[in-house]
């Protein structure tokens, strides 16, 4: 038996979105999209900011980390101080690069016992041919730092009589004895502590993409003459005066001393203030600060 039926119309048929279901559907996701991008954009300047913000904080904690090393245990009554060299966009120093007791020795060579280093550990004194070491000279009156000229430095044997307890062994390497070899005929002073420095000059300088950095010249025993600036942080704020980067010099009483002054013997603090000018994507200028302040301990 042949049995045959028909489905009423819209009864189980399956039909499609009609035009305006499609139009509201690109709609609504056009706007989610733009949405989207939107929050995409502001979190990508967001962490644009963040990550220069972040940037100029390291190079300005590189400075911080560098100059007061250099700077704390100056002594400008003593020469440390180059004069007419502390300038607002330089400072022309002498970097102490090693510290050792006199054991002993002879007109023309000396035993140096070297302080030892964190922790105790042993230290290597890396010294050139043109270093100076200065002996503190104590006398009934008063204390002077005398200069000798080196010419170098090798490991030696023996003792050192100087340091005869635990505790100056704690203090200074007797076990790795050090011979200096002098320029200059200097009968040594056993127990005399000795700075060993060389020259170095801190200079703010503008590169060659046209934005100022900070560098460092080290001395050239060969050539006589400082070597080309090294970058050591940057870049920061131009030099401009009292407004940008730059060095500033006080005495005790918290007097400024000009810049390129002759006398620096009365300084007793360096700031270095230190500007950093970082562009974003969106135009705006983000600007951060820092001003270093250095008390020079060996002021008198």
């Amino acid at each position: 038996m042949l049995i045959s039926y028909s489905l009423a119309p819209g009864i189980g048929a399956r039909r499609g979105f009609t035009l305006a279901e499609v139009a509201l559907a690109l709609v609504l996701g056009a706007l989610v999209l733009s949405l989207i991008f939107a929050i995409g954009g502001r979190l990508q300047k967001q962490m644009s900011r963040e990550a220069n913000r972040l940037g100029a904080s390291e190079q300005l904690a590189a400075v911080a980390e560098v100059l007061p090393i250099d700077l704390r245990a100056l002594a400008p009554g003593s020469g440390d101080i180059a004069s007419g060299e502390a300038r607002d966009s330089s400072i022309q120093l002498r970097q102490a690069v090693a510290n050792a007791l006199t054991c002993g020795g002879s007109r023309s060579s000396w035993i140096l016992a070297p302080y030892r280093g964190a922790g105790g550990r042993s230290t290597t004194l890396t010294i050139q041919d043109g270093d100076t070491a200065w002996f503190l000279a104590d006398g009934d009156s008063s204390e002077q730092w005398r200069a000798v000229r080196l010419r170098g430095m090798h490991r030696t044997t023996g003792t050192c009589p100087i340091v005869a307890d635990m505790a100056g062994a704690q203090v200074f390497d007797v076990a790795h004895l050090w011979s200096a070899d002098l320029r200059d005929s200097v009968v040594p002073i056993p127990g005399a502590v000795v700075r060993i420095t060389r020259p170095v000059r801190f200079s703010f300088y503008r590169a060659s993409d046209g934005r100022w950095y900070v560098g460092i010249r080290t001395w050239s025993s060969s050539a006589l003459q400082f070597n080309g600036l090294q970058p050591v942080s940057g870049p920061f704020g131009p030099v401009a005066g009292d407004r940008g980067t730059r060095f500033m010099y006080f005495d005790a009483a918290g007097y400024r001393i000009a810049s390129g002054a002759t006398d620096v013997r009365p300084m007793a603090r360096v700031e270095a203030v230190l500007f950093t000018d970082t562009a974003m994507s969106d135009g705006i200028l983000s600007r951060d600060s820092l001003v270093l302040v250095t008390a020079l301990r060996n002021r008198q």
